[in-house]
């Protein structure tokens, strides 16, 4: 892959090969990162946080800009979701997100994953699913996810059918033994919120609208 440019504090790359190679990439710029944050951390500084979005799809390359301000780049819808799957590592608290599109394209068990969730994506009709790639976590972390998937993908598909009480037992059970699991955290949240407030179950679709705005 290559860097197609520099956005404030973020990079945008590309990959033309093969959307493994954007993965791969992406753990293990993680794994560097959690290596230079243990000497932040003993020198007394905050570790730094980066999240990132991966998205596969047709782009259309070329030159943007005027006269005076030129610059070579891609648009795409495409492109648009890549930048808000970055933008949902924030909700969910987890560094590395891909979605569906990419997911499917993917080599088969080379990288361990689970599926997180169904958004609504600003300028898309369709809800975009979304998936965690749990090799960006540390190895004890990683461990503890995978050691709960059954309950974490049980607890999924009880929240989609509207059986919030036991969903979060099933996230509960994820927390209880995977204490740093982000996502397991929030579906509780958003379970006991939804059992505490109610919610209209004709019109529920488990597709979170947060980021339609």
């Amino acid at each position: 892959g290559y860097i197609d440019k520099y956005i404030g504090d973020a990079i945008m790359a590309l990959f033309d090969r093969s959307p493994d190679d954007a993965v791969q990439t992406s753990v293990e710029m993680l794994a560097t990162l959690r290596e230079y944050n243990e000497g932040r951390l003993r020198a007394g500084y905050e570790p730094i946080r980066i999240g990132v979005g991966v998205n596969t799809g047709m782009m259309m390359l070329g030159t943007l800009g005027e006269d005076d301000r030129m610059e070579g780049s891609v648009i795409s819808d495409a492109v648009n979701i890549a930048a808000r799957l970055e933008g949902l590592t924030k909700l969910y608290r987890t560094p590395l997100l891909v979605s569906e599109a990419t997911f499917e394209k993917l080599t088969p068990e080379r990288f361990q994953m689970r599926l997180i969730d169904k958004v609504a994506v600003k300028g898309k009709a369709e809800p975009v699913l979304i998936h965690e790639v749990l090799d960006a976590e540390a190895p004890e972390g990683r461990d503890a996810r995978l050691a709960t998937l059954d309950a974490f993908n049980s607890g999924w598909a009880l929240y989609q059918n509207q059986q919030f009480e036991r969903a979060k037992t099933q996230f509960q059970t994820c927390l209880d033994q995977a204490p740093g699991d982000t996502v397991a955290e929030l579906y509780i949240e958003r379970c006991e919120s939804l059992l505490s407030n109610g919610w209209d179950a004709e019109m529920w679709d488990g597709i979170n609208h947060m980021h339609t705005k």
